[in-house]
């Protein structure tokens, strides 16, 4: 049933090279010129041999299969009732999506009308009650009448003594500011600012000569060193800017920022000489009215437990409605992949539950449930090639290759098998789309391939250690050892991968000869 392979390890080939050498000096010459003539024999004894010639070893393991579908699977609907349509019939081919049955939805297209006008219902409830007010409403009202009683207040209280000398004296600061401004720096201002830049320029050289002496250090970036020259560096740009910005004086920007302060400050001590406006008065009285009103109207409204109930009431309803629409949705039978009908189990007007009414396969891309004698485990894996004929297709061979194999041994008619699957290759000429799952076939599985290879017959092969082989080579008329390194091998051929040329001579034994 099956041909055996073999891989070897090269790593000793030096010690085989001397091996080989010794033996062939010694043991081959000892053997063949002085032990066969020694003995008695009524019978002549030949040295039989062969040529080393080129051809193709395939190693195989055979076994049986079947076709199946790459995926299969059985469909229901989740929910019982009266089976209104099967739109497929066995051996249709459907696309993903596509409609395979459907219920009658009567019942469930009312139920979710029904959630529909019970969600619409629930948020106009909820819109009535979110006109009125909630925590944070009722406190920004409460805040807003705080502010405009607030104002009114200021207006209607005649300014203090302590209010009108703190005016006074906030526009003459504000005076006194835009004045210094328009009046560029000082000398002194600069000088301190020059001072200031040229202490933090010699803080900065002294901290960097520190870092310079322990850069080299690992790690010197934790060091104090580093930190030290890190605030150097930074209180001399800060210096640096100060100095350029005090020669500079005042820029456009702060002179008009000045100036609108002392405005600001003349309008605030007019305004507390001056006393309310009598336009301004009324306006902030309607203000204080406004916001009491909307306060008091706040204060009417629903309260947060009424508020919290109908938001709950709005959430129920749209939970019924999605589960409305889902039992709608599953009303309809869908594909979930594209495939081919293989069964259809119920007619329409049955009554059918969640069990089982079409089954769904995939046959554009079948496989082979194959099986080997255990004995074989050693010659499929995944990505080997496979070669299967179908009992009903017996004059064509398909093409595939392992895709999986059982981590456990499977067992068939009592008999402990290994279980795999392999895909047909469509690229080399198959077209495996028509083949009706269920087709028996055999199968061989590809366990190794050499083209064109040197081979020599088992029998020339001599081991003289594990793995490790050697051929007695017709030299002149002399037998020579040679050792050879040995790739695949079956029963009756060996392929040579080093050691032999095409053509050479080997022997393959003795044998006796009248």
């Amino acid at each position: 049933m099956t041909r055996i392979s073999f891989l070897h390890n090269r790593g000793l080939l030096g010690i085989i090279i001397a091996v080989a050498a010794l033996l062939a000096a010694g043991g081959a010459w000892y053997y063949y010129s002085r032990v066969l003539p020694a003995q008695a024999s009524p019978a002549k004894e030949t040295i039989r041999t062969t040529r080393v010639r080129r051809g193709d070893l395939v190693i195989t393991a055979s076994g049986t299969g079947t076709l199946i579908p790459s995926a299969e699977v059985d469909l229901g609907f989740s929910s019982g009732g009266t089976l209104a349509e099967v739109a497929v019939k066995v051996g249709d081919r459907v696309e993903a999506g596509a409609v395979l049955a459907r219920l009658d939805d009567t019942d469930a297209r009312a139920e979710v009308a029904q959630a529909e006008i019970n969600l619409r219902l629930a948020e106009l409830d909820l819109a009535k009650l979110t006109r009125e007010p909630d925590v944070a409403e009722l406190a920004a009202a409460q805040a807003s009448l705080a502010d405009a009683q607030a104002t009114l207040d200021d207006l209607t209280t005649p300014p203090t003594t302590e209010e009108l000398a703190a005016a006074r004296d906030n526009l003459l600061s504000a005076q006194k500011a835009l004045e210094s401004l328009l009046a560029g720096p000082t000398q002194e201002e600069i000088r301190i600012a020059k001072a200031d830049l040229q202490t933090a320029e010699i803080d900065l050289q002294e901290a960097q000569a520190a870092y310079d002496k322990v850069a080299s250090r690992p790690g010197v970036s934790a060091t104090s060193e580093a930190m030290e020259l890190w605030r150097a560096s930074t209180a001399y740009e800060k210096a640096k800017a100060t100095y350029e910005q005090t020669i500079a004086g005042p820029t456009e920007e702060e002179i008009a920022a000045a100036r609108a302060a002392v405005a600001e400050a003349q309008t605030q001590l007019e305004t507390l000489e001056r006393g309310p406006d009598p336009q301004e008065l009324a306006a902030a009285q309607a203000k204080v009215a406004q916001a009491q009103a909307e306060l008091d109207a706040l204060l009417a409204g629903a309260s947060s437990e009424e508020l919290e109930a109908a938001q709950l009431a709005v959430e129920q309803a749209r939970l019924t409605l999605a589960a409305a629409q889902a039992q709608l949705e599953g009303t309809v039978l869908k594909a979930p992949f594209a495939g081919v009908v293989t069964a259809v189990e119920a007619q329409p007007g049955e009554n059918v539950g969640t069990g089982t009414i079409i089954t769904l396969a995939d046959l554009d891309h079948p496989l082979i449930e194959l099986h080997l004698d255990e004995t074989d485990l050693d010659k499929v894996a995944v990505g080997y090639e496979v070669e299967v004929v179908f009992d009903a297709l017996p004059d064509k061979t398909f093409h595939g290759h392992v895709v999986q194999v059982s981590p456990t041994l499977v067992e068939v008619d009592g008999v402990a098998t290994v279980q795999a699957l392999a895909a047909l290759d469509e690229e080399r000429g198959n077209n495996p789309r028509f083949l009706p799952a269920g087709l028996n076939a055999s199968v061989d599985v590809i366990a190794g391939r050499a083209e064109n290879a040197l081979l020599v017959p088992v029998e020339a092969l001599r081991e003289f250690a594990p793995g490790q082989y050697a051929v007695f080579v017709m030299v002149d008329g002399q037998l020579q050892m040679r050792p050879v390194e040995v790739g695949l091998m079956d029963v009756t051929s060996a392929q040579i991968l080093s050691g032999l040329e095409q053509g050479d001579e080997v022997s393959t034994g003795i044998v006796a000869t009248e």
